[in-house]
């Protein structure tokens, strides 16, 4: 019988995936179009993006069963 993924999980994955996404858009377009260099924005950017995209990659990885 084939095991159905729990809800919480595929939800937190696709709205954690969905926020390092939009995070690692705006470090991009940021650091293309911004006319000031700031450090801290792109720090932050990395982090939060590299986090949530760790975490949704996690998720999935388990509602798969890996």
């Amino acid at each position: 019988m084939v095991d159905v993924p729990s809800l919480t999980l595929w939800v937190l994955a696709w709205l954690f995936l969905f926020i390092g996404l939009v995070a690692l858009t705006v470090l991009v377009i940021y650091t293309r179009y911004g006319r000031e260099k700031s450090v801290q924005l792109s720090v932050v950017s990395i982090i939060i993006a590299s986090i949530f995209l760790g975490f949704a990659i996690h998720f999935f990885l388990l509602s798969w069963g890996i």
